[in-house]
């Protein structure tokens, strides 16, 4: 599998390393990253991005770095810098405007793996066309893990040991949808290139 960008892969690299420091320096980054709607409402408007860089505990950091890594991996075909930086800037904000928007009830939340679902869902999307069959599995099982999430009796605490907190499933949800949006968007891009292009002809 040829990379798509290989001089995204220093790049990506550099983000892990980031991600790795603020995890385990979350002690002393979340307080001035995470999602806190009181402080977003007095003006660190910025915590509404940077609360998907910082995570509970180093097993928080650790469970979301090993799902980015795999998705480095497995979509280094399809992944180049603008699409790797257009996730993260575009999946970031969306989700993280939607924890705003949506969830008033919310007050806390720090945490990478909203945005891997948008990262996942992009690249399946993406690649569709490359290996139809296996990327819808791929999607239904996501689809149908999004949907058991919010489902009554699904245990939100399931890795409280481990991570020192409960899962925010609603999370999940936004950045799969974020993760669509953009690759709409991205479509659509390519949609009006190819006609300019045959109007050229």
């Amino acid at each position: 599998m040829q990379p798509r960008d290989t001089k995204l892969r220093p790049q990506f690299v550099a983000f892990m390393v980031v991600l790795a420091v603020l995890g385990v320096g979350h002690e002393w980054a979340n307080p001035w990253l995470e999602f806190d709607r009181a402080a977003i409402e007095q003006g660190q408007v910025w915590r509404i991005v940077t609360c998907h860089l910082v995570h509970l505990n180093v097993w928080h950091l650790l469970l979301n770095l090993a799902g980015l890594l795999l998705c480095g991996v497995f979509f280094t075909d399809l992944l180049d810098r603008w699409r790797f930086w257009g996730w993260l800037g575009f999946c970031s904000l969306v989700a993280g405007l939607a924890l705003y928007g949506l969830d008033s009830q919310l007050r806390y939340y720090v945490g990478l793996s909203g945005i891997l679902h948008g990262l996942l869902v992009l690249c399946l999307l993406l690649g569709w066309r490359g290996n139809p069959w296996l990327h819808s599995l791929v999607l239904l099982i996501i689809a149908g893990r999004l949907f058991s999430e919010h489902s009554p009796g699904y245990d939100i605490n399931y890795l409280h040991n481990w991570i020192d907190g409960s899962v925010y499933v609603n999370a999940h949800l936004y950045g799969a949808v974020s993760g669509m949006m953009l690759w709409g968007l991205l479509w659509g891009k390519a949609c009006v290139a190819r006609q300019k292009e045959q109007q050229r002809q």
